[in-house]
């Protein structure tokens, strides 16, 4: 009996004691971690303002496969939310404030009694997107018992939410690098009216003059009020692998033939039968794109027009998404 009462007092003693430690704990958190990912603040953006994109790099479905999610009709934007359910409890979230392309403001509720504020940030950086995710909020006096004995809500999340950014940046690049090639075959292209600039230059410096001279021709057709019929294109007049040098003209479309003076020209593209390629994806998989587009031509019994000038119309290009995936370029060959 002597040691019963011993054992209650000691008891209660241990319980003072710890619900004094308790109430002196800081109620109060505010934590976050960032990794800088080589993309857009766009797509990462997008990844993460859609519920659903979470499956793809979610921390908590890495630990708990067995997860289950559930969303309502709308899974992104202000209003959209998220449920689980696994092995260590349940919860939801619910997206409250975006400005896009630069922050996301969300609730967060574990079930344990309070719900709490998560916080992303994307910051532009010359080596790509700052991705800052944090959480903060104000645990109740359960809640602070709750974590005391797992070392503590900050320390139970940073490593989590640093194996999120770690996922969220090889799921993003992995996305980023998809790309495919499809053969629509012969077709008549109609032709027309065009302005351009061109210029010759070693295979490799393509691009780099390409992003100089739209700009000029564009800028030409804004101070002279002139609308374009269609999607910018580049007309390829020589290509010389072996010497490593090209020779094409950056062109924009337009509906009538324009006097021109200077370095901006006018063209005519004639009406031909042509062997059409869609290529989506990155432009550093254009030679690929090219390469398929004639494997293609061949495969299908078609001839290539000998001194004919392919040409690629860049459809959905960077002024319309940051996400090179969803890039489309037609690819455009003269055949016979």
């Amino acid at each position: 009996m002597k040691y019963l009462k011993y054992f209650i007092f000691f008891l209660l003693a241990a319980v003072i004691g710890i619900s004094i430690y308790g109430t002196l704990l800081e109620s109060n958190y505010d934590f976050h971690r960032s990794r800088i990912i080589n993309s857009p603040a766009e797509v990462i953006f997008d990844n993460v303002n859609d519920f659903k994109n979470w499956e793809n790099w979610s921390p908590w479905l890495e630990k708990d496969p067995t997860m289950v999610t559930s969303f309502k009709d709308t899974t992104s934007g202000v209003g959209s939310t998220y449920n689980w359910k696994g092995k260590d409890g349940s919860g939801f979230m619910k997206t409250i404030s975006i400005i896009p392309n630069k922050e996301i403001i969300q609730q967060i509720d574990f079930s344990k009694g309070h719900i709490a504020e998560v916080y992303w940030n994307f910051a532009k950086t010359d080596l790509g997107t700052e991705v800052t995710w944090g959480m903060r909020g104000k645990n109740s006096f359960v809640e602070k018992f709750y974590w005391l004995f797992k070392g503590g809500i900050e320390k139970n999340m940073i490593t989590t939410y640093d194996r999120g950014l770690e996922l969220l940046e090889q799921y993003v690049l992995k996305e980023m690098e998809k790309h495919s090639f499809e053969l629509k075959g012969m077709v008549d292209y109609g032709g027309g009216y065009y302005l351009y600039q061109t210029t010759s230059c070693k295979i490799e410096d393509i691009e780099k003059k390409m992003s100089k001279m739209f700009p000029v021709v564009i800028k030409f057709m804004a101070d002279n009020n002139i609308e374009p019929s269609g999607k910018p294109f580049t007309l390829n007049h020589k290509w010389d692998e072996e010497n490593n040098t090209a020779m094409f003209s950056a062109c924009v479309p337009v509906k009538e033939r324009v006097i021109t003076t200077g370095d901006v020209l006018t063209g005519f593209l004639k009406p031909q039968k042509t062997f059409k390629t869609i290529f989506t994806g990155d432009y550093k998989f254009s030679f690929d794109a090219w390469e398929a587009a004639y494997n293609g031509l061949t495969a299908q019994d078609f001839t290539e027009i000998e001194g004919g000038e392919p040409f690629e119309i860049y459809t959905i290009g960077p002024n319309e998404t940051a996400n090179p995936a969803k890039w489309i370029t037609e690819i455009y060959i003269p055949i016979k």
